[in-house]
């Protein structure tokens, strides 16, 4: 006879009487049906072992376990019984919501016009399943929608830095091989090490969201860090037309007349861009007192866009500084007509208010 140690000698020794009459061997002996309903009680004390063992990280109920039958086969179960349901939410690393699959800037971003508020909502969900730089953008430009364009603009500025758009991360990786040369602290991406791995599309999106992180700048009202990132942003792609009329924009602003005119000489060949191109290089050159230069802009922006308001005010203070003051104001008149809301009609009141009271001065 074969024996093996039985692990619950304890069930063994409360089997029936019959049973043992029947087979004639102890729990550890070799007839094959006594050793099914042995095993049978081995398993169930392993797998209440096993819940006990867990503690409070995992509980489980056993209705109507179903037990051996003197021959072995385990009883059917009862009529009418549900099946053992199992249930629970999956979670994610981190204990979360479980990770959801279908994440994308696209996704994020269908919804930012109309509700800036869920947009933001899905960005920071995205951002805690991993969604690197591009959710930290989308998160960017719903703060921007909302108002916050202060951290939108810091946001925009540190992310135009990552290297090998849109394959960059919003941190350097938190261990590098060994083989591999350290990362210079505080650099996104990894510095001049990853450098030479942009591409042509990964350097001009990176442009883009410096040109994004510009007018942010400029929404906070803060040019120099408007023009620290347009300059940047020229640095990545030197032939972006739309950062050049923002650059040349800023610039004009801070009292950089001349650099506005560099930037955009020669003009845009886009269409609409060179309207702007074309209202922006006017008031450059109205700074540096070149008004014949700068009425022959704003003449051909007209011509192209007859309505449009940043044209129609800057053709009024052109008027204004050459006396005509009529058709100054009616210049003006037609700004706040065009686009009552608009900052233009707000400037536009501004010098109307002005001329009523002094209607002589230029």
């Amino acid at each position: 006879m074969i024996a093996f140690t039985c692990m619950f000698p304890s069930a063994c020794s409360r089997s029936p009487a019959p049973y043992r009459a029947l087979y004639g061997v102890p729990c550890g002996g070799r007839t094959a049906r006594w050793r099914v309903v042995c095993m049978r009680a081995m398993q169930v004390g392993m797998m209440v072992m096993a819940l006990e063992s867990a503690g409070g990280s995992a509980r489980a109920t056993v209705v109507g376990a179903d037990t051996a039958s003197a021959t072995g086969t385990p009883h059917a179960p009862r009529a009418g019984a549900a099946p053992a349901r199992v249930t629970g939410r999956p979670q994610a690393v981190g204990g979360g919501p479980a990770a959801r699959q279908d994440f994308s800037f696209a996704t994020c971003q269908s919804h930012l016009s109309d509700d800036p508020d869920g947009t933001r909502d899905y960005a920071e969900d995205w951002q805690e399943h991993g969604g690197g730089a591009e959710a930290e953008y989308c998160g960017a430009l719903a703060e921007m929608a909302l108002g916050d364009v202060g951290d939108a603009a810091d946001t925009l500025d540190r992310l135009s830095h990552i290297t090998h758009w849109p394959h960059g991360e919003a941190a350097p990786p938190a261990k590098a091989p060994s083989s591999a040369p350290s990362q210079a602290a505080g650099t996104p991406g990894g510095g001049r090490e990853e450098e030479r791995h942009d591409t042509p599309e990964s350097l001009h999106r990176r442009a883009h969201v410096a040109e994004e992180a510009a007018r942010a700048w400029q929404a906070d009202d803060s040019p120099r860090q408007a023009l620290d990132s347009a300059t940047y942003g020229l640095s990545l792609d030197p032939h972006d037309m739309t950062l050049r009329v923002i650059h040349a924009r800023i610039s004009v602003d801070m009292g950089m007349a001349q650099q506005a005119v560099s930037d955009l000489t020669p003009l845009p060949d886009d269409a609409t861009l060179r309207v702007d191109a074309l209202v922006t290089r006017a008031a450059a050159n109205r700074e540096l007192g070149q008004i014949d230069l700068a009425a022959t802009d704003i003449a051909a922006a007209l011509q192209q866009a007859p309505h449009n308001v940043a044209a129609e005010l800057e053709s009024g203070i052109l008027h204004e500084r050459q006396g005509k003051m009529e058709d100054a104001r009616a210049d003006w008149q037609q700004v706040i007509a065009l686009a009552p809301d608009s900052h233009e009609a707000d400037l536009a009141r501004q010098d109307l208010s002005l001329l009523e009271a002094d209607p002589a001065a230029p």
